[in-house]
């Protein structure tokens, strides 16, 4: 008898148990009514973690809403850094336990808005010049949609700003891989390479960019730099050939065609592209200058033969 007593008394304390932690949950919905977020939240943290009401879609959707309210509140905000996140996985998760949950429509929705919110604190960390922090904000986004392509852009962004440059060099691939429509990541990614002293692999990236947009401009024209650089004066006059084309009323790409054709010795061509630069920019003094250089260098050639 007496163990019988002592079982109804382990259940009815195992009962009491599970009632209280119940019980805890209604307790933190009131709180957040009433803005007390910080009971709130310690309410619903317990009741998330015991055994009893983890697995209960109500708890966590409760816990969404706390911690979304937590984002940026007067008085609460600084509760949690990583409010949104925490919210943003908390509705997931009731939906996850109950997928036609009652509230699922509302969940749904709310989980949209914690994503613009926390791509948006990223923008505020961003601007604000705190890349490190906004670099962790739009990582989260793309734990939530890991192929927002924006997210993934401002990512790289954040990275390299931070210093970050195998991330850079990571985010900048991926949209590659996702063929993102913007041919200036190649040239990002062309630049950090270009920091490292992989000269190589910086040319690389230009040229695969070049495959992608064979019309950009602004790809040819990074190319060619890097020829020029590197000696490189036939492949450069090939880029620049093709600049000319796309751009014809540049005088920089025709002064350089200029120079490019003296340095190879095809004196009467490099005479050409430097009047061309002048025709289009009539006070251009560094295409006047190397074209009397050159004029000079015959004259002095020839009075040295006679």
């Amino acid at each position: 008898m007496k163990k019988l007593l002592l079982l109804f008394t382990a259940t009815v304390l195992v009962i009491s148990g599970a009632i209280a932690q119940k019980t805890k949950i209604q307790t933190a919905w009131n709180y957040y009514k009433y803005d007390d977020l910080d009971k709130a939240k310690q309410a619903i943290d317990e009741a998330s973690t015991n055994e009893s009401t983890m697995g209960m879609a109500k708890t966590w959707y409760y816990r969404g809403l706390i911690y979304q309210k937590i984002y940026k509140h007067e008085k609460w905000g600084s509760l949690d850094q990583e409010a949104l996140l925490k919210s943003y996985q908390s509705y997931a998760k009731a939906l996850e336990i109950e997928p036609k949950y009652e509230f699922a429509d509302e969940i749904n929705q709310n989980k949209l808005v914690v994503g613009n919110q926390l791509f948006g604190q990223g923008v505020e960390y961003f601007n604000a010049k705190q890349y490190d922090k906004a670099l962790g904000s739009f990582e989260n986004v793309l734990t939530i949609s890991p192929n927002d392509t924006l997210a993934t852009l401002n990512a790289a962004f954040s990275a390299e700003k931070s210093s970050n440059k195998g991330k850079a060099k990571d985010y900048y691939n991926k949209l590659i891989s996702m063929k993102y429509k913007d041919p200036k990541i190649f040239i990002f990614l062309s630049n950090i390479y270009k920091g490292e002293g992989d000269s190589a692999q910086a040319l690389a990236t230009v040229q695969k960019g070049r495959q992608m947009f064979p019309g950009d401009n602004n790809l040819v024209i990074e190319e060619l730099n890097m020829y020029l650089a590197s000696g490189k004066d036939k492949e450069a006059l090939e880029s620049l050939n093709v600049a000319i084309q796309g751009d014809p009323k540049n005088p920089s790409l025709h002064f350089a065609q200029g120079t490019v054709y003296d340095k190879l010795n095809r004196k009467a061509e490099a005479a050409a592209s430097y009047k061309q630069a002048i025709e289009i920019k009539p006070d251009y003094f560094d295409a006047y200058y190397n074209l009397g250089a050159m004029y000079f260098n015959d004259a002095a050639e020839m009075a040295n033969k006679a």
